[in-house]
C-alpha cells in the first residue's frame, strides 16, 4: 500500500480526487502568498465587461469546483495546474452544471441577484403588510428594499459608465478585456490553463507533463461519453488537443518560464501552447460579439422594468384607490409610464401622484441615459471591424500559430544524446520524454520558431524497431513538418574527407533492391533496382546556406549510398566505389526514412558526420561525428530555416 501511495504521489493526485471546501480555501491562502499572485488573479478572474465585477467566482470556489470535475491538477509538495474547458464547450456531464455556470457568469450573478433578491424580499415584505391590514413598518420596509434594489443597480451603471469614460479620455482600452483580447478569443476555443503553480522550481516539468496527461484523460472521457450517448464505440483514438497556457497565470517567475521553456512555440499576446497530442493543431480564432455587453444590460433592464411596473401599480392603488383614473395603478398602466419614463418622458394621460413612484420613474429614466451611453460606445468601438479583430489576432499570435514540427531521428544513444546536447543548449530546456505507441521521443523546445523533437530507433530499417518502421509510427503520431535523420556515417573520399566531417544527402541511393545474373557462368553481375530519390528542396536549401564559412568541420554535399549493412570490409567498399563512382559516403537507415516520409508526404534529408571509412572500424570517431552532425542541424534550426511549414516555405 505504501508503495501504491508513493507511485501516485510522484505521478501526481489521482484523476478526480475530492477537495474539501476548507482544503480549497487553504490552497487560496497560500497562493495569495505567491510572487505573482495579482497577475494571477487578473488572469484567473479577470474583471467583466463593466469593468467593476470580476468575470469568475472566488478563488476558493474556482479551485473547489475544479477539484471536482478533475481539472484540478496536484503534486505533492503544492503544486498544482488548473485546466478550464473551452468557453463554448459544453460541461462535462458531473454534478454541479448550477455552481459551475455560476462561476461562468459571476459577474451577472453579482449584477443581477442582490437587486433581485431584494426586490423579491420587497414583494414578500409588501404582501405581508397587506395582510397585516397595510402595517406602516412593514410597507416602510418594502418601499426600502424597493429603493435599495434601484439604488443598486444605478450605482452600478453610472460607476460602469464613469469607468469607460474615463478610460477613452486617458486612451486606455475600453475594457480589461480589449487587453487581453487574443487570449480571450483562444480560450473560446481550447483548453486553457489559467493557472499553475510549483513551489520547487526543477519540479516544474513534471508538473506540466502532469497537466499534459491530465488534459488527455479528459477530453478522451468527453469522447467516451459523447461516443456513448450515440449507442457507439471508439477504437484507441490520439488526442491532439492544444493546451493555451496564460502565462499570466503563472505564480512565480521561474514558473512562467518553465512554461515557456516546455511551450510548443514562441510566447505572444501573455500565452504559449503545450503540445499534448502528435498533432496539436490550433484552430482558427473567433471573435466575440461587440455588441454582447449592451444586449446584456438591455436584458438587465428589462427585468428591473417588470419589477419596477409591479411596484410603481402597488404604490399608486394605495394611493388612488378606488378612483384611479389618470394613474399608473394597474400593472399594464405601469409598465407604459415606466416605458416613458425610460426614455425621460411623460405619457399624457397618466401622472403618478406618489413619491416613491416619482424615485422609482427617474431612476429608469437614468438606466435609460446609460442604455444610451453604452449604445454610443458600441457603436464608437465597431469602427474596427471583426476583419481588423482577425489582422490584429493573427499579427499577435504568429509566433505561436506558425510554430513548426521538426522531428529529428537517430539510431544510437551516442546520436540521441548529441542531439539533446546540442539543441538543449540553444533551449535551455529539459527533455520531456513522450511515449508514443511502441517508441519514444524527447521533447526538446523550440529553437527560433520550429519545436523540435528526437527519436531513436534500432540501426538499420529491417528490424521491427527499425528506421522503416520506426519512422513510420512516429510520423503518425507526430505528424511533423520537417523530418531529418542524423548521426554518424562512413565516407567514401578519404582524400577528399575527413573523419568527423559532415555529409548531406543531395540524393538517396538504395543498395539492397538489386539483381544478380550470371551471363556468364561464375561471373555474377549485380544489377542496381533501388531507388535514386532526392531529399526536399527546402531542407536541402537550409542546409546549403547553413553555413556562411567553411569551418572546420567540411560540410560535403552528393549522394549518399543506403543500406542494411554495417560496412567493414575494403573489399566490399571498393565494389560500392566502383558502382557508384560520385558517392561521398553510406549509412543504413535513410532508406527506410525515405520510405516512410515519401507514403505520408513528408518533407525529409539525411545529415551525418563521417565516423569511418567503412573499414577498420573503431568507435574512436562516433560521438565527435556524431555531436558535429548534431550542431550542423541545430544551425539549420537557428537560422530560422524551418520556422515555417513546408506550404508557406
Amino acid at each position: 500500500m505504501s508503495t501504491e501511495r508513493s507511485s501516485k504521489a510522484r505521478r501526481g493526485e489521482s484523476f478526480a480526487t475530492p477537495l474539501s471546501f476548507r482544503a480549497a480555501r487553504e490552497t487560496a491562502a497560500a497562493l495569495r502568498r505567491t510572487e505573482c499572485y495579482r497577475a494571477m488573479i487578473d488572469t484567473l478572474r479577470p474583471r467583466g465587461i463593466s469593468g467593476l465585477l470580476r468575470s469568475r467566482a472566488p478563488l476558493p470556489a474556482i479551485l473547489y469546483l475544479a477539484a471536482r470535475d478533475g481539472r484540478l491538477v496536484r503534486q505533492d509538495a503544492g503544486g498544482l495546474a488548473l485546466l478550464e474547458p473551452p468557453y463554448d464547450a459544453r460541461d462535462l456531464g458531473r454534478p454541479g452544471g448550477f455552481l459551475r455556470r455560476l462561476d461562468r457568469h459571476w459577474d451577472l450573478a453579482m449584477f443581477a441577484l442582490p437587486p433581485a433578491v431584494s426586490l423579491v424580499m420587497s414583494l414578500v415584505t409588501l404582501a405581508l403588510g397587506m395582510a397585516l391590514s397595510w402595517s406602516p413598518w412593514l410597507l416602510g420596509a418594502a418601499l426600502v428594499l424597493c429603493l435599495l434594489a434601484m439604488l443598486y443597480v444605478a450605482l452600478l451603471m453610472l460607476t460602469m459608465v464613469c469607468t469607460l469614460l474615463f478610460r477613452w479620455i486617458l486612451g486606455l482600452p475600453v475594457s480589461s478585456r480589449e487587453a487581453r483580447r487574443a487570449a480571450e478569443e483562444m480560450r473560446f476555443l481550447h483548453w486553457s490553463m489559467p493557472l499553475c503553480h510549483c513551489p520547487d522550481p526543477a519540479r516544474a516539468p513534471q508538473l506540466l507533463g502532469l497537466v499534459t496527461d491530465r488534459l488527455r484523460g479528459l477530453v478522451r472521457a468527453q469522447v467516451a461519453r459523447a461516443v456513448g450517448d450515440l449507442s457507439a464505440r471508439t477504437e484507441t483514438f490520439e488526442v491532439n488537443e492544444p493546451l493555451l497556457c496564460l502565462l499570466g497565470g503563472a505564480t512565480t517567475t521561474a514558473m512562467r518560464d518553465a512554461v515557456t521553456t516546455a511551450a510548443r512555440g514562441a510566447a505572444s499576446g501573455g500565452v504559449t501552447f503545450l503540445a499534448t497530442g502528435s498533432e496539436s493543431g490550433v484552430r482558427a480564432p473567433k471573435t466575440v460579439g461587440l455588441g454582447s455587453g449592451l444586449a446584456l444590460y438591455l436584458v438587465a433592464v428589462a427585468v428591473v422594468l417588470a419589477a419596477e411596473s409591479y411596484l410603481v401599480a402597488v404604490f399608486e392603488r394605495a394611493e388612488c384607490d378606488p378612483a384611479c383614473a389618470g394613474r399608473p395603478a394597474s400593472y399594464g398602466t405601469a409598465f407604459r409610464w415606466l416605458a416613458w419614463r425610460l426614455l425621460n418622458g411623460n405619457p399624457a394621460d397618466l401622472v403618478p401622484a406618489t413619491t416613491p413612484a416619482w424615485v422609482v420613474g427617474w431612476l429608469t429614466t437614468l438606466m435609460g441615459f446609460m442604455a444610451v451611453v453604452l449604445f454610443l460606445v458600441t457603436v464608437w468601438r465597431s469602427r474596427e471591424t471583426h476583419a481588423e479583430r482577425l489582422r490584429s489576432f493573427h499579427e499577435e499570435m504568429e509566433p505561436v500559430l506558425g510554430t513548426t514540427t521538426v522531428l529529428i531521428m537517430v539510431a544510437t544513444t551516442e546520436e540521441r544524446q548529441a542531439v539533446i546536447t546540442a539543441v538543449t543548449g540553444v533551449t535551455q530546456a529539459k527533455p520531456v520524454r513522450r511515449h508514443l505507441g511502441p517508441h519514444t521521443a524527447f521533447e526538446l523546445g523550440v529553437v527560433s520558431r520550429a519545436r523540435a523533437l528526437v527519436a531513436q530507433t534500432q540501426a538499420g530499417t529491417v528490424a521491427p524497431g527499425g528506421a522503416g518502421f520506426g519512422a513510420q509510427e512516429l510520423i503518425e503520431r507526430l505528424n511533423p513538418d520537417y523530418l531529418l535523420l542524423t548521426g554518424i556515417c562512413y565516407g567514401l573520399r578519404e582524400k577528399e574527407q575527413q573523419l568527423g566531417d559532415v555529409l548531406v544527402c543531395t540524393q538517396l541511393r538504395v543498395m539492397d533492391h538489386k539483381k544478380i545474373v550470371e551471363y556468364e557462368p561464375g561471373q555474377p553481375v549485380e544489377i542496381m533496382r533501388g531507388d535514386r530519390v532526392a531529399p526536399s528542396v527546402t531542407l536541402l536549401d537550409r542546409c546549403l546556406h547553413a553555413r556562411l564559412e567553411q569551418d572546420e568541420p567540411k560540410v560535403h554535399f552528393g549522394p549518399l549510398l543506403s543500406g542494411n549493412v554495417l560496412l567493414n570490409s575494403p573489399m566490399i567498399r571498393a565494389r560500392l566505389k566502383a558502382a557508384e563512382p560520385d558517392g561521398i559516403g553510406g549509412e543504413m537507415e535513410g532508406l527506410g526514412v525515405y520510405g516512410a516520409a515519401a507514403r505520408k508526404k513528408v518533407e525529409w534529408i539525411v545529415v551525418k558526420a563521417i565516423c569511418d571509412w567503412g573499414m577498420g572500424k573503431t568507435d574512436d570517431w562516433h560521438e565527435a561525428a556524431a555531436r558535429n552532425a548534431a550542431e550542423f542541424v541545430v544551425d539549420v534550426l537557428r537560422n530560422q530555416g524551418l520556422d515555417e511549414p513546408p506550404h508557406r516555405a
